[in-house]
């Protein structure tokens, strides 16, 4: 079973139309959909922004549904190598939001005993790889940060990239989805679209403009990935 984790309806709505619904469960506010996807059993679920929302989703899926992988999808902003539509593969994700550095000589990111950096899994990252290129779908490499806040200005990333270097691109859940799949041994990716770029003029408005088709860019890479493992 393959577990898809978004945030926004605009993230997964592209899925639906490969979709063979088998059922549909709303536990506390999260609504899961089960079913299939190329012969596969695949798990849909609608986590809502941010990181408490997108903590609660993965445990509900991990813990009841037990999938063999996550993917956590949706749109980003993007730092400097990036443009508006590229896709960013995940190498590794990071709090860009968390400090104990004032009561403890820890690094600014890390939360406790917790990593700094969760990487996502190798083989799946991998196979993501070799699925971009066979279907010559353009895409960058690099770290990912989440936070909670649409952030617009890279010096609010000032501290996090002291202590992780390529980072990419900036979100509101995948590090959440990471450190529950990574407390559960639950194999992780994160692919993420470029919707709006960091430091950008007038970047809200763009992100209301393309997040749409981003979206939709994205999902054809996930769509892609699934038909492969289905070989």
């Amino acid at each position: 079973m393959i577990g898809i984790i978004g945030a926004l309806d605009v993230e997964l709505e592209f899925l639906f139309s490969n979709f063979s619904l088998d059922k549909t469960e709303t536990i506390a506010d999260k609504t899961i959909y089960s079913g299939k996807m190329f012969n596969q059993e695949v798990i849909i679920a609608k986590s809502g922004i941010g990181k408490v929302n997108a903590a609660l989703t993965t445990t509900l899926v991990c813990s009841l549904y037990k999938p063999d992988y996550i993917i956590n999808i949706g749109v980003a902003g993007g730092l400097d190598k990036t443009k508006t539509g590229d896709i960013v593969l995940a190498n590794g994700i990071a709090y860009f939001d968390v400090s104990l550095t004032d009561i403890d000589e820890i690094p600014f990111g890390k939360m406790g005993n917790d990593p700094l950096l969760l990487e996502t899994d190798r083989l799946l990252f991998a196979k993501a790889k070799r699925v971009f290129m066979k279907h010559n779908i353009p895409f960058q490499i690099g770290n990912v940060v989440t936070g909670d806040r649409f952030v617009v200005n890279k010096n609010v990333l000032s501290d996090i990239m002291s202590e992780v270097d390529d980072i990419q691109a900036c979100e509101m859940e995948g590090m959440a989805v990471a450190m529950v799949c990574h407390k559960f041994k639950i194999p992780f990716l994160s692919v993420r679209g470029i919707s709006d770029v960091l430091d950008d003029s007038d970047q809200g408005e763009k992100f209301r403009v393309s997040v749409r088709d981003v979206a939709k860019n994205t999902i054809r890479f996930v769509l892609a990935f699934l038909e492969e493992q289905n070989e």
